[in-house]
């Protein structure tokens, strides 16, 4: 009988927003029952079969003439199929798992990078960006990423 490894204790504890990550990716491994996050009240439709996992607020800078814009205050509905990302203007924006071609978590920074080759990559940052990391990394690449290299 194989026994399980248990997860390293973190050198500091985790924040509530780690803790939301990890327990996102458990969800999205199926170890644990799936959180619905209800788009109703947010006056969001989603598409037929479409799950919202998430509701996280982080900041967007977009990459335009090789430059970062300034940072904006937004917030970001997480769901299987894309990254619903509402703006302060109220504007909402769809950013598609399925039209990404560069993907860059860097968690110890406290970022994502988005390209989806339109010459206008975006960056995501915040203290709840673990969350985006662990959709992106399931939905991009597979369960076994979060474990080890994407085969």
């Amino acid at each position: 009988m194989r026994r399980q490894q248990s997860v390293p204790a973190p050198s500091r504890p985790w924040t509530p927003e780690e803790q939301d990550a990890y327990a996102l990716a458990l969800e999205l491994a199926g170890l644990r029952p799936m959180t619905v996050t209800e788009t109703m009240p947010l006056g969001i439709a989603l598409e037929p079969g479409e799950t919202a996992h998430r509701l996280v607020g982080l900041w967007l800078s977009i990459r335009v003439d090789g430059v970062w814009t300034v940072p904006e205050p937004c917030q970001v509905l997480i769901t299987d199929r894309r990254l619903l990302v509402r703006l302060l203007s109220g504007d909402l924006v769809s950013m598609w798992w399925g039209a990404v071609v560069g993907f860059w978590p860097d968690l110890t920074a406290g970022y994502v990078v988005i390209d989806f080759g339109d010459g206008m990559a975006r960056a995501l940052r915040g203290p709840a960006i673990g969350c985006v990391a662990v959709a992106g990394m399931i939905r991009l690449y597979g369960v076994d990423a979060l474990i080890g290299r994407p085969q």
